[in-house]
């Protein structure tokens, strides 16, 4: 049993999961997209602030979804005053990750129902990068 929980903590579960038509990002098309800055995407960490702070992916915002499920369901203004950030426009790409996954695509489905049509994942998330060694490459 706690394999099974410390593999789905990790992102490291074996069973193939189904994205749908989400677009879905790995360690290097992350790297790809850190290196490229480009303004139209967004990327988005769903982890809480106190995660945040021991390691994140550059350039990302934090939009905890634990304690902000519906985070891009809230107005301009709400968001603003909720997360000190503007809230993204619904022309840019929103990237999720979170720490293993999970988040993220709860996230990404918030996002998705709240009109924004251009949404991915990093399913493997900060365990992912830091395993790969992310968190150590400059950019």
């Amino acid at each position: 049993m706690w394999k099974t929980i410390v593999d789905a903590w990790n992102g490291n579960n074996e069973e193939e999961h189904n994205y749908g038509t989400t677009k879905v990002f790995d360690f290097e098309g992350m790297k790809n997209l850190i290196k490229r800055k480009d303004p139209s995407i967004v990327l988005v960490d769903v982890r809480e602030p106190a995660e945040c702070e021991v390691v994140k992916i550059p350039g990302s915002i934090n939009v905890p979804f634990r304690s902000h499920p519906q985070g891009f369901s809230l107005g301009d203004g709400e968001f603003l005053s909720t997360f000190g950030i503007p809230k993204p426009t619904k022309d840019k790409e929103l990237v999720f990750y979170c720490a293993s996954g999970r988040r993220a695509a709860s996230a990404e489905s918030v996002a998705e129902k709240s009109g924004y049509t251009h949404t991915a994942l990093y399913p493997g998330s900060i365990n992912d990068w830091v395993a790969r060694g992310g968190d150590k490459a400059y950019f």
